[in-house]
């Protein structure tokens, strides 16, 4: 099963609610589930709103450099170390991701563009050359590669 707040990893937890009668059931991973506050507040809020939750937290990942934690960093904004950056990167992408919309800076994001579109407009600079030269079969061949990483660009980018 996929996570239904994220719906990219694993579902490994069962979260059901009753709301006004209705029971609303959501299947999140590790991540999502500690992100909700679905494990910070069983004493509290959700503990009779949880019906069927069978998982075992695992042991929080720690920085092998600092010893800090991700719920350190959740509560204090902060990291320990540089190496944090390098631990905690899933985590970062997934929090930065839902905070901004983005994980990536817009300049980044450009120049990734432009990197992936660069064959594609070698191409087109190649076809353009072609007709001018009035070698139309070669051009075909050429077109139908354009046509060919463009529609797989597309695919990407969905």
């Amino acid at each position: 099963m996929i996570c239904s707040n994220c719906g990219k990893n694993n579902a490994n937890i069962t979260y059901k609610q009753n709301v006004n009668g209705k029971m609303i059931e959501l299947n999140l991973c590790d991540s999502c589930a500690h992100e909700l506050g679905v494990f910070n507040s069983f004493d509290d809020i959700f503990s009779p709103m949880i019906l069927d939750l069978e998982y075992v937290l695992p042991e929080e990942i720690k920085c092998k450099k600092c010893g800090y934690t991700l719920s350190k960093y959740r509560s204090t904004g902060l990291f320990g170390c540089d190496e944090c950056y390098k631990t905690f990167k899933k985590e970062i992408d997934s929090i930065l991701l839902k905070m901004q919309g983005k994980n990536r800076h817009i300049k980044q994001e450009e120049h990734i563009k432009k990197e992936k579109l660069k064959p594609i407009d070698e191409l087109k600079e190649e076809l353009q050359e072609l007709v001018k030269q009035e070698k139309f079969e070669e051009a075909a061949v050429v077109r139908d590669k354009i046509k060919e990483l463009e529609k797989k660009y597309n695919k990407e980018e969905k």
